[in-house]
């Protein structure tokens, strides 16, 4: 009698080395634990991880590539500083993506698991505000936001979109400080909720034109505002 066949495993593609080392980097990036306008040096970053030169030489290539580093024939390859013109278009190119990924989903119908998704972003919106964690209320900011792009089902809209989040990311410093002027912040998403399982595409749109220019105005106002630094 023959043995029964056994099941094959399903086949999981194994991280690369460079894959890790990327994703090290990027979150320290992120995070400010390399801070923007630093110089980021192979050979230690390359000791720093214990490994070769050569996956933190692709590393750098790639995040340069997704926009938070600059490479530069005199200064070699340092951390992005994000201006508020930069900032400024970061938010012109995510209203863009989102208003393509909000088009597809209000024509084929908003799952409920998406719906489920931004009810809790905007629940943690709430209680971060309410706790003046500002922090915690970008994070819940764009975790709404991504999480629309993500329902959407395209690969690459979802690449440029988590491209320009870290980006936002990376940010951070400036946008907290706007927040804070942000009060109507958690009534826009509770609209943009609303607008979205409601089918009506010119009221949705409208509303995240207003949603994205607010944050703009803020920018510009926090911008204004702000002291000069010392030269």
């Amino acid at each position: 009698m023959s043995e029964p066949r056994r099941r094959a495993e399903p086949h999981v593609p194994k991280r690369t080395l460079s894959a890790v080392v990327t994703s090290q980097i990027r979150e320290r990036i992120i995070s400010g634990g390399y801070p923007p306008g630093s110089q980021m040096n192979e050979v230690e970053i390359a000791a720093g991880f214990a490994t070769s030169r050569g996956p933190v030489r692709e590393a750098l290539q790639r995040l340069a590539q997704e926009g938070l580093l600059v490479a530069s024939p005199h200064k070699g390859i340092t951390v992005r500083v994000l201006t508020d013109d930069d900032l400024e278009d970061l938010y012109f190119a995510r209203a863009a993506i989102e208003r393509a990924a909000m088009e597809r989903l209000t024509a084929r119908g908003t799952p409920a698991a998406l719906i489920a998704t931004l009810e809790q972003a905007v629940r943690l919106l709430a209680l971060a505000v309410a706790r003046q964690d500002w922090q915690r209320v970008s994070a819940a900011d764009l975790g709404f936001h991504q999480a629309i792009v993500d329902a959407a089902r395209s690969e690459r809209l979802s690449a440029m979109y988590a491209s320009l989040a870290d980006q936002t990311r990376l940010g951070l410093n400036l946008l907290v400080a706007t927040y804070k002027g942000r009060t109507d912040l958690v009534e826009e998403h509770e609209q943009l909720l609303k607008l979205l399982t409601s089918g009506d595409h010119a009221a949705l749109f409208d509303a995240l034109n207003r949603h994205f220019g607010d944050a703009m105005i803020t920018l510009r106002d926090h911008r204004d505002n702000s002291p000069v630094p010392p030269v």
